[in-house]
């Protein structure tokens, strides 16, 4: 399995949005389209993307903003960015930040949502924790978090390319992840009424919650 790491690189980062067509069969598509209508996304949103990769799902929230909403795209991987830059060029609605979401930083502006796909699994657990607090710290009073990743579940009970697909392709730090409380550990940090939605077969949700 691959050692924790959040930036991806070379020819997985530089194929990224087609490795993800391909190893869901055509769905990813359809599936972060429906993920993201369910983020509920408003006109005047200032999003706080963490760990924005390519751009793509960036492209897709842009698609429920008005003039007046923002994203603050977080990402450290240089061959993602660049994607990151070239999809969204010429949009002033997206500010494009070289930052880990790991370390402290402070945006220009609080967010009213935060949002993070697919990286927290990545992440050993100190690290997340300090993602969660950063996350508090640069959201207003209210505001949103919602975390799209894997559902909470028991690999060894799960079907076999499941458990193929956590333990010898993911990161060894997937497991840990979806063994873990999410929910209760959200609300240690003050985050309250939480809600999930969940997709392919309850395996992944959509975890949300707000800053009290």
């Amino acid at each position: 399995m691959k050692k924790p790491q959040v930036e991806i690189v070379g020819w997985e980062a530089k194929n990224y949005d087609s490795f993800l067509k391909f190893i869901s069969l055509g769905r990813y598509g359809s599936f972060i389209r429906k993920a993201i209508e369910d983020l509920d996304i408003r006109e005047n949103e200032i999003i706080m993307d963490l760990g924005a990769g390519t751009g793509k799902n960036a492209e897709i929230m842009l698609q429920y903003m008005g003039a007046d909403g923002k994203i603050y795209a977080l990402e450290i991987g240089e061959e993602m960015r660049e994607q990151l830059v070239r999809r969204h060029m010429g949009d002033s609605r997206i500010h494009i930040l070289n930052q880990r979401i790991e370390q402290s930083f402070q945006l220009p502006e609080n967010a009213t949502l935060a949002v993070i796909s697919f990286v927290l699994h990545g992440l050993d657990q100190s690290n997340r924790l300090r993602v969660i607090e950063n996350v508090s710290n640069n959201l207003i009073e209210s505001g949103r978090f919602c975390i799209l990743d894997y559902n909470h579940f028991t690999v060894q009970d799960s079907p076999w390319y499941v458990k193929f697909a956590i333990r010898k392709i993911e990161c060894e730090t997937t497991e840990d992840f979806i063994i873990r409380d999410w929910e209760k550990l959200l609300a240690s940090f003050g985050f309250e009424n939480i809600s999930t939605k969940t997709y392919f077969k309850n395996y992944l949700r959509l975890l949300c919650c707000h800053k009290k």
